[in-house]
């Protein structure tokens, strides 16, 4: 699955001082508990269940106006992997975001879909907050 677009940016360099580390991007997963080096806990609520997830920044990139993110998240029966590349131009953070999901019961690959799709979109908005 694939999320791209724009969100406008006032401070060019603040921008660029918070895509240069992937840490500022997990500090914008919701219900991050736990960040050590490259690795993380976060829990998260799919419907009425909370779920566990360990997480680890796979590899990171970056150029002067640009950063390349891969992450992995390991849950109960849940594997996703999330590739993101932001760029700054013209006092745009341009971002594709693409996303895969592998999930033990076949009967919730939509609705764990629909969940990783939220956070993304709710880390994003962190990213917009940030950034402005």
């Amino acid at each position: 699955m694939k999320l791209q677009g724009k969100i406008k940016i006032n401070d060019i360099r603040k921008a660029e001082i918070f895509i240069s580390s992937y840490y500022n991007l997990l500090r914008c997963v919701p219900g991050i508990e736990d960040i050590e080096e490259n690795r993380f806990v976060a829990k998260s609520r799919i419907g009425f269940l909370t779920i566990e997830t360990d997480g680890e920044v796979k590899s990171f990139n970056k150029g002067d106006n640009w950063s390349e993110t891969v992450i992995e998240i390991l849950g109960a029966g849940v594997k996703a992997t999330v590739r993101s590349l932001v760029r700054i131009q013209n006092h745009e953070l341009i971002y594709d975001v693409d996303y895969e999901v592998d999930v033990q019961i076949p009967a919730l690959k939509n609705f764990v879909e629909k969940h990783v799709s939220q956070l993304t979109k709710q880390i994003l908005e962190c990213t917009a907050q940030a950034v402005s």
